[in-house]
């Protein structure tokens, strides 16, 4: 016999709608990965939809498919566009995860919005470059302070100058630079 009910209820619907396709869990987004990924990411969004609706939107309308990866990166040009995630990013906390997952919708935002206007191809550094970088830090600080991010997530953010990117400091952000990353 269960001795919480509710709570076994509540966990137990978790679990069977993180592992719904995404049209049926209601977070419109596709996440693929192991279990404890999928249910990570599934809190994160939950996390965004309640405290900052309107990042939510812009997640949903510029990330298709949110995927357990090596590194962690935005696939704008992909479609769907493709956020690919690696475990120290997704684990590190709710917040930071949340958090992430809108800094790389913002930049598939700026991919999108250049492609709208000017078509294709899409420059890197319009959507993926340094000032691009800046903008999406904004954008991340700014989730951050409505979904409660801890002081030091929000420290760490103020931190970075849209250069981080460029791991190997040749002065520009490349694919060399994304095979490089840690995160």
């Amino acid at each position: 016999m269960v001795k919480y009910p509710i709570a076994f209820f509540i966990l137990a619907s978790l679990a069977f709608a993180i592992n719904r396709p995404p049209a049926e869990n209601g977070l419109k987004i596709e996440i693929a990965g192991s279990a404890e990924f999928k249910q990570q990411v599934a809190k994160a969004l939950i996390l965004l939809r309640k405290k900052a609706p309107e990042e939510y939107e812009i997640v949903k309308k510029h990330i298709g498919k949110i995927e357990e990866n090596e590194r962690s990166g935005m696939l704008a040009y992909k479609e769907p566009p493709v956020y690919q995630m690696s475990l120290k990013t997704a684990f590190y906390s709710i917040t930071w995860c949340a958090g992430t997952i809108a800094h790389d919708a913002y930049h598939s935002k700026l991919y999108h919005d250049y492609e709208k206007r000017h078509g294709k191809p899409v420059p890197y550094d319009e959507w993926a470059g340094f000032e691009a970088e800046k903008k999406c830090i904004k954008y991340q600080l700014e989730t951050l302070g409505k979904i409660k991010a801890p002081e030091n997530e929000m420290d760490y953010c103020l931190s970075l100058d849209g250069t981080h990117g460029d791991v190997n400091h040749d002065g520009k952000i490349d694919k060399t630079d994304y095979e490089l990353r840690d995160w």
